[in-house]
Parts: structure tokens; sequence; C-alpha cells
């Protein structure tokens, strides 16, 4: 498996880009050091396995995270192995995944996903993709059902020890409130937020976006007053005007 990538190049949207490098080297690891120092690192649930990883990130779409563990947990205890789910009636599969909603598509894209798999690899099991690099792990990734370059890159670093940045609704929410990015759809940031964030501080800043923005940095009526990011936030500067 390889693949070769162009050169891709992004436009620099955010406020932060208009700053002296220095400048944005300190302000950024400034705030990575107050959401670690806050939050640590959590996992928020999720496995250590990749491929196991891949399908609870699937399940989780668009669902809470209590309801998402909880029906992981089903789910595994029905098919201890992941190759069964390719013999098992999807009506079956189906039935497991309705309380984490959209049962039908995401039980279609989870077999077909392992279908691919196993094709590929010759049974069910990403460990393989540890030795490729990353691009060639997120190409693999994003080319099964149901796995987004956001899901891919969720996998990379929580199972496959690459230094990526996934960005989902809370890295897109507070990096766009801190004037990092003015993009307006997650999906359109990432290569401009891991051109702003080293290596070594993504995965750290992506699990401290998800307790930040859960706890303080909310969609609605963010507690502001009591943020640690306040003194580098462009929406907190705004709303003191």
């Amino acid at each position: 498996m390889h693949s070769v990538r162009l050169k891709c190049t992004f436009k620099k949207s955010g406020v932060i880009w208009q700053k002296s490098p220095a400048i944005r080297v300190r302000e950024v690891a400034s705030v990575c050091t107050a959401l670690s120092n806050a939050y640590g690192t959590p996992r928020f649930g999720n496995p250590t396995d990749p491929l196991d990883d891949l399908i609870f990130i699937i399940l989780s779409n668009k669902t809470g995270p209590a309801t998402a563990r909880k029906t992981y947990r089903h789910l595994r205890r029905r098919f201890p192995r992941w190759d069964n789910i390719l013999s098992a009636p999807l009506s079956t599969l189906e039935s497991i995944l309705k309380p984490a909603g959209l049962s039908a598509v995401k039980s279609r894209q989870i077999r077909a996903a392992l279908y691919r798999i196993k094709k590929e690899f010759g049974r069910c099991n990403l460990n393989a993709l540890k030795r490729t690099s990353a691009d060639d792990a997120e190409d693999f990734l994003v080319g099964l059902p149901g796995a987004s370059e956001k899901v891919a890159k969720c996998v990379m670093m929580y199972t496959l020890g690459f230094q990526v940045l996934p960005v989902d609704t809370h890295v897109h929410r507070i990096t766009s409130r801190l004037g990092w990015t003015s993009r307006k759809r997650a999906d359109q940031c990432h290569k401009e937020l891991e051109a702003l964030l080293a290596p070594a501080l993504r995965p750290n800043f992506h699990v401290g976006c998800i307790a930040h923005g859960r706890k303080v940095c909310r969609p609605k009526a963010p507690l502001c007053l009591t943020c640690r990011l306040s003194d580098h936030c462009e929406f907190f500067r705004a709303t003191k005007r």
C-alpha cells in the first residue's frame, strides 16, 4: 500500500497568522499548556486497538458520549471478533446500533469497512497501518465507508501513534474563537491548524479542546469569565467592547 501526495497549500484565514512567528509560537504553546494543565490527556472512552477505535468512532457519530460507550460495549459483547459481523444478518447489527441513531447507515458503513479491511490485510485488523507512513495510513482510512478525514485522524492519533490533529466541533469552535481560523466548517481546517501546531502539541491539544468545549467553551453561553484561555481569545476580547 503506497500513495503519492501532491504538496497542498492553504489559505491562512485566522488572525493569528498576522502576528510574528515568534508571537504565534508563544501563544500556541501557552494555550496548549493551559489545556494540558487543566485536563491532562483524557481518552474519552476511545479503545486502544485501531479497528476497535474506528468502529467506536463510526457508531459515535451524532451520538452522545455515554450512549456511544454503552452501545459499543453491547456490540463488543455480541461480536467478540469483528470478522463475525461479516456473516451475521445486517438486521442484527442494526438492532444493536439502534440506540446510537442512524443504525441503518452505520451498520452498512461498518460492514463495508470490515470487508475492505479484510480484503486488504487478510483479516479484520488495522495493526499493519502502524508500519506505514502517516499519509498512507490516512489515505487508506479515508477510503473506508464512514471514515471522514476527522475519523481517520482520530484513529491515527488515538491508536496508531501519529501526531496529527483531528478537527471536531470542539476544536473548530475553540480555534475559531481564539482567532486561529475563520473557516466555517471543521472539515476545512485540518491543514491550517496542523500548520499552526507543532506535531508534538497536536494530540493533547485535541483532547484538551474536547474537555474544554464540553465544560467551558460551550456552543451557547460560554463561561468566558472563568476561561483559562481568555487572554488569548479574540471572541472574549470582542465581547468586552
